[in-house]
């Protein structure tokens, strides 16, 4: 650049200096890219114990899951009038939910499936029977989705038992979600474990379990499989809590919902690996109750 500039003429070697100097400032230039707009997420629930509340309700946020608002009061409560603990997934353009079909205090010997393009008018597409003999309770089914297999992993309790809840998996027959196999128990959870919510990371399966002697959520691993080798790993947070579910965020971290059933609100906690989790702090989402949230 020098004998390029001191050949040129008095007049024009001050522009060339000044265009090398620009040049070399551009080339070290790094130019700001916008950030990306957080993944919109939807969170379906129902809002309580009253007859009016026992329906789907789906609410939106736009802030990462810190606070959301209501997108859809559907007025969907499925064959019986009765919805609670709704666990949504998406597969291609529809949406499919698994819920409780009858109230806590009611014997329930199933649980059921419905489906939506749109997430407000839902249409019911499976009811599955619990396949356990003496079935008084069957609660809070949840998805469990691992490549191309559909599980519901739902809690049944027996009238032989008192407060013994099992989980079991069921597994979808068809890509359309109307025809399931199980129940295959989840050997090594214990007895008395509800609301089971599981993800898995590498090789490692993770379940967040309500002990409902205890009223804790419990942590537990298994490098086995989804069905066997479960290791109790902890509580979590306080006593008081139920109906544990995560979701993904676009930046890698899980955010873990859980429902304060003694009015408390819908609760949440940020974890980078699944094993430390942040404090609580409360999720602004007025008169939610046990759901899941996941990307719109």
């Amino acid at each position: 650049m020098r004998s390029y500039i001191a050949q040129l003429s008095p007049r024009f070697r001050w522009l060339a200096a000044l265009t090398g100097i620009l040049a070399a400032l551009l080339g070290n230039l790094v130019i700001a890219q916008p950030a990306s707009a957080a993944t919109t997420l939807i969170y379906a629930t129902f809002k309580g114990d009253s007859a009016a509340d026992q329906e789907l309700w789906i609410y939106q946020s736009t802030n990462g899951g810190t606070s959301y608002s209501v997108l859809y009061d559907t007025n969907f409560r499925g064959p019986t009038g009765v919805l609670r603990d709704p666990s949504i997934i998406k597969r291609g353009s529809t949406y499919y939910i698994a819920y409780t079909w009858q109230s806590w205090t009611t014997n329930s010997t199933y649980f059921a499936v419905a489906r939506s393009t749109n997430l407000q008018s839902w249409t019911n597409i499976a009811t599955v029977p619990s396949g356990i003999s003496n079935t008084r309770f069957t609660w809070a089914p949840e998805f469990y989705v691992e490549g191309n297999t559909v599980n519901i992993i739902a809690n049944v309790a027996q009238t032989t038992c008192s407060n013994c809840f099992r989980p079991y998996v069921y597994t979808a027959q068809n890509g359309d979600l109307t025809s399931w196999s199980g129940p295959q128990q989840m050997w090594g959870l214990g007895t008395n474990h509800i609301d089971v919510y599981v993800v898995k990371s590498g090789n490692t399966w993770h379940a967040f379990v309500k002990n409902e002697t205890t009223k804790y959520i419990e942590h537990w691993t298994s490098t086995d499989r989804l069905t066997g080798g479960w290791i109790n790993r902890g509580n979590l947070f306080s006593s008081g809590y139920e109906g544990p579910s995560l979701v993904r965020m676009d930046n890698g971290q899980y955010r873990m919902y859980i429902d304060k059933y003694t009015n408390g609100g819908i609760w949440t906690a940020t974890s980078s690996d699944l094993n430390s989790w942040s404090g609580l702090s409360l999720v602004g989402c007025s008169g939610c109750r046990h759901g899941t949230a996941i990307p719109k």
